[in-house]
Parts: C-alpha cells; sequence; structure tokens
C-alpha cells in the first residue's frame, strides 16, 4: 500500500520544506512482500548489504529481539529512495555489564526511571527493564547500510522523506508497544551534509566508534609486509611465525553445520566479552549466508592441536572485503597470536581478492590501526520518542560514544619511501 507523504511533526523550522504531493512510499514486514524491481532500480547506489539475498538470509536467522521493516520510497511513482529498519526489544540483561562498569550516577539514572515509572513505558518489573529500538540500519554491520536514494534525487529531500517514513512506522509500531527511541546509523563524512537534515526533525547527532578501513596498495602481502617499519615488520613477522602452528580450513555449508555447536560457544566468547550487546546470533545464522552466498562469504575455521579453536568469517564485496564477525578460544589466543593471525588473514584475504578496501569493523581501534587500519569517523542520530524514555537513552547514547584510544603506523615514513 502506498502512504502519500506529508508534513512531518516536531521539525524546528518554522517552515517545512515543501515536498512534492506525489511523494509516497510502501512498508513491508518481510522480504518476501517488497516489490523487488523497484527495491533492485535504487539498491545499486547503496550498500550491498541492501541487497534483497542478503537481507532475506537474516530474515530468515534472525536474532529473538529482532524484527524488520523495509520501505521503498516513490515519487509520482518512481522509486527514488529505499530505507531497511531493525526493531530490537532490550531487556535488563543487554544492561547488565554496562552497569556494572558505569558510575554510581548511571546506575542511579536507571534505578531511578525504573522506580518512578515501573507501570509505564513497557516497564513490567524492576528486573525487567523493556526498551524497543527502531533502527534505520543494521546492528550486525557498521557503515551506511539503512539508506540509499537515487542520485537523480535531492538528498536533503531525501532524508525529508526518511523522516516521514520513521515517523509513520513508529506510530504503527504502538500496537505492539511503544517505540523508546529512534536511532539511525552509520553516516560517514561524505553523507554528513545530508543526513544533518534530520537534526530538523529533533534528532540529535553523536560519534560512535570509528569505522576502521585498510586501504589495499599492495600485490602481495610480502609487499604489504616490505612496506612495513622496522619494528612492526618484524613483529608481524614473528606474529605471523606463530601462526604457522594454525590450521586453516574452509568451511562448507554441510562443516559449519556440523561444527555448529563449537561455532557457537567460540562465538560466544567474543560476543559476551562486549559490554553492550544490540543482537545476538545464532550458527544457523553462519549457515544460511554459506549456503546462499556461496564464495561471497568465507568461514574460515582455526585448528590448534586438533581442536577448533577459532573462526572467522568474510564477505567479498565487488569492489572490498569486509570482515565479519569471529569466534575465539581465549585460552590458547596469546599462545598462538590467533587474533592478531585472524587480522593478518584478513589483510591476506583482501589483497588476494584485489580488493580497494577492507572493513575492520568499529571494535578494538587500537590494535588495529598496527596493521594499518586508519580511522573513519561515523555518525549516528537519535530521536527520543518521549521524555521518559531520554532518561534512559541519554546514557546509551553516551555508552556508544568513541573511547580514547591512541592511533599507530606501521607502515615507513613517506620520505624513506621516496628514498
Amino acid at each position: 500500500m502506498l502512504i502519500h507523504c506529508n508534513k512531518i511533526p516536531n521539525k524546528k523550522k518554522s517552515e517545512v520544506r515543501k515536498k512534492s504531493s506525489d511523494f509516497s512510499f510502501a512498508v513491508y514486514d518481510s522480504v518476501s512482500m517488497i516489490n523487488k524491481e523497484h527495491w533492485n532500480a535504487i539498491v545499486k547506489y547503496g550498500s550491498e548489504f541492501l541487497q534483497l539475498t542478503y537481507l532475506n538470509v537474516l530474515e530468515k536467522t534472525p536474532p529473538e529481539n529482532m524484527r524488520f521493516h523495509y520501505s521503498i520510497i516513490y515519487d509520482a511513482r518512481k522509486p527514488f529512495a529505499i530505507a531497511y529498519f531493525q526493531v530490537i526489544d532490550f531487556s535488563s540483561e543487554s544492561f547488565s555489564n554496562m552497569l556494572e562498569s558505569e558510575s554510581e550516577e548511571f546506575r542511579c539514572v536507571v534505578t531511578n526511571y525504573i522506580k518512578r515509572h515501573i507501570t509505564r513505558h513497557l516497564i513490567k518489573t524492576a528486573d525487567n527493564i523493556n526498551m524497543r529500538l527502531l533502527i534505520c540500519g543494521n546492528a550486525c554491520l557498521s557503515g551506511e547500510n539503512g539508506f540509499t536514494a537515487s542520485p537523480e534525487i535531492d538528498k536533503i529531500l531525501a532524508f525529508d522523506a526518511l523522516a516521514d517514513v520513521i515517523y509513520r512506522i513508529s506510530r504503527a509500531e504502538k500496537l505492539r508497544g511503544k517505540i523508546a527511541a529512534v536511532l539511525v546509523k552509520d553516516f560517514y563524512a561524505d553523507t554528513i551534509k545530508h543526513s544533518k537534515e534530520l537534526e530538523e526533525f529533533k534528532y540529535h547527532d553523536f560519534l560512535v566508534e570509528p569505522s576502521m578501513i585498510v586501504d589495499i596498495a599492495w600485490k602481495t602481502f610480502d609487499d604489504y609486509l616490505n612496506s612495513m617499519s622496522k619494528k612492526y615488520r618484524n613483529r608481524a613477522k614473528g606474529i605471523v611465525k606463530k601462526g604457522t602452528a594454525i590450521e586453516r580450513r574452509n568451511f562448507s555449508t554441510e562443516e559449519i553445520k556440523a561444527n555448529s555447536k563449537q561455532i557457537g560457544q567460540l562465538y560466544n566468547n567474543v560476543h559476551l566479552k562486549a559490554k553492550f550487546r544490540m543482537a545476538s546470533l545464532s550458527p544457523e545464522y553462519f549457515v544460511e549466508m554459506k549456503n546462499e552466498l556461496k564464495d561471497k562469504f568465507n568461514f574460515v575455521a582455526y585448528y590448534f592441536n586438533e581442536k577448533l579453536v577459532g573462526f572467522k568469517t568474510t564477505y567479498i564485496l565487488k569492489h572490498d572485503v569486509e570482515a565479519h564477525f569471529i569466534g575465539l578460544d581465549y585460552n590458547v589466543n596469546k599462545e598462538i597470536e590467533l587474533y592478531q593471525n585472524i587480522l593478518y588473514d584478513y589483510v591476506k584475504e583482501a589483497i588476494d581478492n584485489k580488493a580497494k578496501q577492507l572493513f575492520l569493523g568499529r571494535t578494538a581501534s587500537e590494535i588495529k590501526s598496527t596493521i594499518g587500519a586508519k580511522a573513519h569517523e561515523l555518525r549516528c542520530y537519535v530521536r527520543h520518542r518521549n521524555p521518559l524514555s531520554n532518561r534512559i537513552i541519554k546514557p546509551f547514547v553516551d555508552y556508544l560514544k568513541p573511547t580514547d584510544w591512541i592511533p599507530r603506523n606501521p607502515f615507513k615514513e613517506e620520505t624513506a619511501e621516496l628514498a
């Protein structure tokens, strides 16, 4: 069903930018319902993680606390933008690790919120906070994976239309329970000049941990090592030498399925270390990704002394390589430099695939910088649906902001290379 765009409430400006009366949009709850011809006409302008093949796998194997919406936005019944949404419900368990490490002031905010509003805003018991978050984007990935538009449309106008779609989805979600907040993620510097339009609708922008990206400028892994300064080259060679004790196996769909129990344990070893977790994936997610994406999704298992001790997953994109989830056995991590070897293996994989860039996500920024990754600023936007939700969303947002770290440069100075 097509819904016509209207002027959106709560815009800061006294005058709302006039929209074409022909602007409209359709919202779907499943990939199977989407007008694929219209979606595919726009997806080519944006992230490969907006491709329906990928979205369908995630929909088939979702985290327990996640649901989805998809929208196509039209001008005179011609598609000009698409948007992808995740609805995530958080319980008190999601906040527990974060609360343990935060200040007394932070804990008091949450405690007072529970005491004062225990019968309101989806809170059932003091031990069960239920906060519903609407995300435009993907909680399982970093980067601009939630919204894209045709280059023919004015980008600021496109973000106006996106705000309208979000407003309508939020209202429709009231049938299930109120949305506490809307998060629109993650925008790089080139897009911010357009995405800032969301601030006119009472969205607040904030920085999150940067995306760590390696620009691939080498034809072989040896070229990569030789581009390093002596200190980092010797360090890298030492780590790679320790990694010779590791056996790497490229898993098929059947092998992922056969080892799903161990894979789940290794994934949780890493996942549960995070102080705040938006969503948890099951081993079936990796099975389905390999089954559907074939050689565009790699699953490499790491064996030490005949035991499965780790894994890495990778998306092979058209021009780039995207590092995805990993799993580790921390009991052997230091002995064989497992995590560091995984990082260097990602570099090898990107070089072998003649990628332009290697995307390493936005955790462990400092250690990733030691292999040559550079930080690229990411900015998000949040809108609180009511004053009550702001009491818990504000510290949540503060928690997502970047932490201090020291960038490292493993490569020779430019002057030395020229010499």
